[in-house]
Parts: C-alpha cells; sequence; structure tokens
C-alpha cells in the first residue's frame, strides 16, 4: 500500500496497449528523467512508454516481448493506492475508485 504524496493526473488519456509479437516505431529511445522506458508508437497511431525490458528493440523499431498497457491514473494527495508492481520509477496502482494505472514512485509514499 501507499500513501499519495504529491496529486498525479494522467497524460495520455488514449493509451497505447501492445500485445505479444506487436511490431512498434520508436519515438524516443532515451529519457534522461525516466530512464529504462522508450517512447513508441503502434501501427494504430497510438503513443506511449514503454519499459525497455518488455522490447526487443532494432535500429528504428521494436516488438512487444509481453502484453503491456501504457495506461497512467489520477491520484490525489492523500488517496491510499495498491502498489501491484515497480517498473524503472514508476508504480502500476489500484486506486480507491478500483483505476489502475501507472503513477510515478516519486509521488508516493510506501505504508504497510
Amino acid at each position: 500500500m501507499a500513501l499519495v504524496a504529491i496529486s498525479y493526473d494522467k497524460q495520455y488519456p488514449d493509451p497505447l496497449i501492445m500485445k505479444t509479437g506487436d511490431e512498434l516505431k520508436i519515438v524516443k529511445r532515451i529519457d534522461v528523467e525516466w530512464p529504462g522506458w522508450v517512447f513508441c508508437e503502434s501501427h494504430s497511431g497510438k503513443k506511449g512508454w514503454v519499459p525497455e525490458n518488455s522490447i526487443k528493440i532494432g535500429a528504428d523499431s521494436a516488438v512487444a516481448q509481453q502484453n503491456y498497457e501504457a495506461s497512467e491514473v489520477t491520484v490525489m494527495e492523500g488517496e491510499i493506492v495498491r502498489i501491484e508492481k515497480v517498473e524503472s520509477g514508476w508504480a502500476w496502482v489500484t486506486n480507491m475508485t478500483d483505476e489502475t494505472g501507472w503513477v510515478p514512485l516519486k509521488n508516493l509514499k510506501i505504508i504497510e
């Protein structure tokens, strides 16, 4: 469980969703603020940040090595969320209204 120390509003309302084997176009390979993430675009034109370890990177493209959803979730300061997994500075959480998505780990305070 975690306490939301700093509110976060989702940035991408129509997130990239990939399935194992999907081909993606790499838009941005390196992000200084969030190492370990690659900004990709699907064939349908949806864009989103993808964990580097979930894709096989080629010259200008990548292939999904697992299913993944780039959904973020809006959380409010003081809210309690359940952390499902952590990846390169982000946490996949479930909020109080049972919405799930990514939130920056720096916005959360882990509680027992």
